[in-house]
């Protein structure tokens, strides 16, 4: 019998093409129709290690990545060691022949593949072992290899021989499954008409920050987030901005902040260890009224850490990382579609309230693989910043406006010059250390935040809106606990889910309404410390039941129902 959805599991070895393997699926997969999503796990050594990409796909939309798995793909020894209690009861095993030994009791639903043998034969060499086992995983979930052929011979076009031998290994690999052909079998999509994209959450971000109208980017790689500098490397230029990529984090954001006292649309992106560095200037941009966007995709700490494991244990020094007191806006989104959108949110905040606006995200939501509903960008606004229009004199820059947003004058503007000093400073953004002015001046600069308090920023809702059992949460979370509430939903319990998309300022009010009749509040998220329930106990004065790990693994729909059926027993 087909099922709705399947997920599939490929682990060995960095180098031995588990990573491509699962890329070709999830692309073939959105070729064929289907809705995916991605999860992918790897050393942080260049060669070598132990790594796992995982792919659901199914007809239906896809929220998280799923848990048991239907289908385990050994490349060798140590994947079977390590994820073999991770499969389903009647769950499949294809595995190398020459690597790897599966327990007697296993072998009733494993099947071995001459994944390296078959390889050298066709193509001389091992190089085309992943091939081998894609082919194999088609044959159980009896999916068409025809878009993967044509990913084939569209990447090795220029190559004589090398896409035949691929196609080839992609064939004799089906064969070596033939004795399971459609044990795994996966529903046929719905057809339908709704465009659609295959994207990660980083590739999500750099297209929302060109549809927001960036015009300069200031990067320097590190993981996870070093896809988006690559990315608007090769596709800023075409709209008419520049990328640089600079010597070092301090630098990328100090350059980010010059060009936009210049007039421009200006972001970098970073993981924990480069937003560390960053935190004088962010203060900096916060106490001088300089608009910027920095992306924080957060990885395991501290310090070096986890590099290439998610959490979200950035939140804190995302809030309030930095010296002194200046305002600043921290978005999480909450899937890859919303990456895009949050991106655009980000611009918007910044260029309107003149602030730098941190977006939250991490490993798990920016290298994942997710088709979405194509961005609709006849839909996306871009706000534009308060200038200073012909001033006669010099200008009032930091001007004490009722909302506190002043006019900003840019370079060349006639009288629009001024000193945007880190100092404080009076309207004029002359040095004055008073104490009047200080506090005129604080309350100046954090008064253009109400909004966002107030109303004006989205959030996410699920479930019921005022439930018995309330789960709060933030970013990349959201997906396995919306499925987690459409479960705990059909038990015929009182739940409902809130995700603030904007943490800072954070929407006090609006989670006191959400959590007003609940017996029990849930927060899950993946840190030490349990962060984000601190901010809600702190902001709000409500008891929490925090929910916290950090073994650099997203949390499934199973993990989190099971939180929501122990908070009723």
């Amino acid at each position: 019998m087909a099922r709705e959805s399947v997920v599939i599991r490929l682990a060995g070895e960095s180098g031995e093409g588990v990573i491509s393997s699962g890329d070709i699926l999830t692309q073939a997969a959105a070729r064929g129709g289907y809705w995916t999503q991605t999860f992918r796990t790897y050393p942080a050594e260049i060669r070598g290690g132990p790594c796992m990409y995982q792919v659901r796909m199914g007809k239906d939309r896809i929220y998280s990545h799923g848990k048991e798995v239907d289908l385990l793909v050994c490349f060798n020894q140590e994947a079977w060691d390590l994820h073999w209690d991770s499969l389903a009861a009647d769950g499949v095993i294809l595995y190398d022949e020459t690597a790897v030994a599966i327990p007697a009791e296993f072998q009733d639903r494993a099947r071995p593949v001459r994944m390296e043998k078959l390889a050298k034969e066709i193509g001389g060499s091992s190089r085309a072992k992943n091939m081998v086992a894609v082919g194999a995983v088609c044959g159980v979930i009896a999916f068409d290899t025809t878009p993967i052929e044509e990913l084939v011979m569209r990447r090795y076009a220029h190559k004589a021989g090398v896409a035949d031998a691929n196609i080839a290994a992609l064939q004799a690999g089906k064969d070596e499954s033939a004795d399971l052909n459609g044990s795994k079998e996966i529903t046929p999509p719905v057809e339908t008409e709704e465009d659609r994209v295959l994207m990660s959450g980083n590739q999500a971000i750099a297209l929302g920050a060109v549809a927001a109208g960036l015009d300069y980017f200031g990067g320097y790689p590190i993981t996870p987030a070093s896809d988006i500098l690559e990315w608007l490397s090769a596709k800023l230029p075409a709209t008419g901005g520049i990328t640089v990529q600079c010597e070092d984090e301090i630098a990328s954001l100090a350059s980010v902040i010059g060009a936009s006292y210049a007039g421009a649309k200006a972001a970098t992106a970073t993981s924990g260890p480069g937003l560390s560095l960053m935190s004088e200037l962010i203060g900096y941009a916060g106490m001088a009224e300089i608009p910027c966007v920095i992306i924080d995709a957060q990885r395991g700490g501290p310090s070096t850490g986890l590099p290439t494991k998610t959490e979200q244990s950035d939140l804190q020094h995302a809030l309030y990382g930095g010296h002194g007191e200046a305002p600043r806006v921290v978005i999480a989104p909450v899937s890859v579609e919303d990456c895009f959108w949050a991106t655009v949110d980000a611009f918007n905040y910044a260029e309107r309230f003149q602030v730098p606006v941190i977006l939250l995200t991490d490993q798990g939501l920016g290298t994942r693989m997710e088709v979405i509903s194509k961005p609709d960008l006849s839909k996306v606004e871009q706000w534009q910043r308060k200038t200073a229009v012909d001033v006669e004199g010099q200008a009032k820059r930091y001007e004490l406006t009722d909302d506190g947003i002043s006019p900003m004058g840019l370079p060349g503007q006639p009288n629009g010059q001024y000193v945007a000093t880190g100092i404080e400073h009076d309207e004029y953004g002359h040095p004055d250390y008073t104490p009047e002015m200080h506090t005129t001046m604080q309350h100046k600069r954090w008064r253009k935040l109400d909004p966002l308090a107030n109303g004006a920023a989205r959030h996410e809702y699920y479930g019921n809106t005022q439930p018995d059992i309330a789960v709060i949460g933030f970013g990349s979370t959201y997906g396995p606990v919306r499925e987690a509430v459409d479960m705990a939903l059909a038990d015929g319990l009182s739940v409902g889910a809130f995700y603030p998309r904007v943490l800072g300022p954070f929407p006090v009010e609006t989670v006191r309404e959400f959590t007003a009749k609940a017996s029990r509040v849930i927060v899950p998220e993946i840190n030490f410390t349990g962060q984000l329930a601190r901010l809600v106990r702190g902001e709000v004065g409500i008891t929490v039941d925090s929910q916290a790990k950090c073994d650099g693994l997203p949390f499934t729909a199973e993990d989190i129902h099971e939180m929501i059926t122990e908070a009723v027993r």
